[in-house]
């Protein structure tokens, strides 16, 4: 899924967020969903990749990569966002 959440209201998101968090679970499948929304790659990754300028920056689990960001990008984005 590419930015599917990208052109919803803020209500709509959260719901919708919520919505494919269950498909995930009920399916057991992978799921590859991009976004440029921190929050949501958050809150909805079980593992998240962290990419810049088409080059991968970082792999793990959400908190992993917030505790412990590789490089200045990763946490400049996360924590910044996130505080």
């Amino acid at each position: 899924m590419d930015e599917p959440l990208s052109n919803l209201d803020a209500k709509l998101r959260v719901q919708m967020r919520a919505e494919i968090s269950k498909l995930h679970q009920r399916l057991q499948t992978t799921f590859i969903y991009v976004t440029h929304d921190q929050t949501e790659a958050m809150t909805m990754a079980t593992r998240l990749v962290v990419m810049k300028d088409g080059f991968i920056q970082q792999v793990g689990a959400p908190k992993d990569v917030y505790e412990n960001p590789e490089n200045v990008f990763v946490g400049g984005g996360l924590s910044a966002h996130l505080r």
